[in-house]
Formats: structure tokens, sequence, C-alpha cells
């Protein structure tokens, strides 16, 4: 079975909930900052709008993310078609969605990197985002993981 993760958030909140789904995070602590920062610049950084491989999980299923900003009932039907395009079955396929906002700080970060001076204040602001929103996260993508291939 392949999970989807999706958020219409600007940081890539999807991703960082796949991530703690294959334990590429830990669900326990907040993760320490090289755990973030290798984990956004392999794949994550600049990949709004990109399925962003996350691994496997204990159970075989292959997770995914993907952040976009906009429309959530767009991006729905975009995926839909997709599977109906490569005749993937709707039980082969589990989009899980979110409702999480960006807070100021993940928006200051983000923007803030953006700019090669102020990086470092940037992954300052994103890891007090991160942290605000952290148990949230994990107990989104442990309900995710605990239902595998059954949808809660």
């Amino acid at each position: 079975m392949k999970i989807l993760y999706f958020s219409d958030s600007w940081f890539p909140l999807a991703a960082l909930a796949g991530a703690i789904h294959t334990g590429r995070l830990p669900a326990g602590e907040l993760p320490v900052r090289d755990q973030l920062w290798d984990l956004l610049s392999l794949n994550i950084r600049g990949g709004e709008g990109k399925i962003i491989s996350l691994g496997e999980d204990g159970a075989g299923n292959k997770v995914y993310a993907l952040s976009v900003k906009g429309e959530r009932g767009m991006i729905y039907r975009l995926v839909e078609s997709f599977l109906r395009i490569y005749n993937i079955q709707d039980a082969e396929m589990r989009m899980v969605d979110n409702r999480f906002q960006d807070n100021i700080f993940l928006q200051s970060g983000k923007m803030l990197c953006r700019f090669a001076l102020l990086v470092p204040l940037g992954c300052l602001l994103s890891r007090i985002g991160i942290k605000n929103l952290y148990g949230e996260l994990v107990e989104w993508a442990l309900t995710v993981k605990t239902a595998g291939a059954n949808p809660p």
C-alpha cells in the first residue's frame, strides 16, 4: 500500500509527519537540529508541489508526502485522476489530509531561509515553529501508522 500525506501549508508539514511515520524522525521527542537539517536538505527544501518519497514503514507501506498551498479540492481531483489514468485501485493508495496551518514562526523561517545571510535565523524560527506543532504531528502520524491499510 502507498500512503500519501498531504498538507496545504507552505512549510512541508506533511513531509515531517511522513518522516515520523517511517521513523526518520523520532516520535517520542523533538528531533535535534541535525536530524531536521538532514531531512530538509535531502529532499524537502523547495519541494512544494512535488511528491516526496520518505521510504517504507515497518509494515512495508510506502510513504510519500505532498505539500501544496492552494485549493485542496484541486489536489484531490488531480491525485484521483492519476489513480484512474494508471489504473491504481483505491485500496492501493491512501491519501491522508491534515488541517494544520503554518504558524508565524514557520512562515517567517521559510521566508528567511531564502536569503543566504539569514539562513541561521530562518532555521531557528522554523525549529520553534516545528516545536509548537510537533506533538500534533506525532499524534497524526502515529494514528495513520496504527491504522495502516484500514483508514480511520
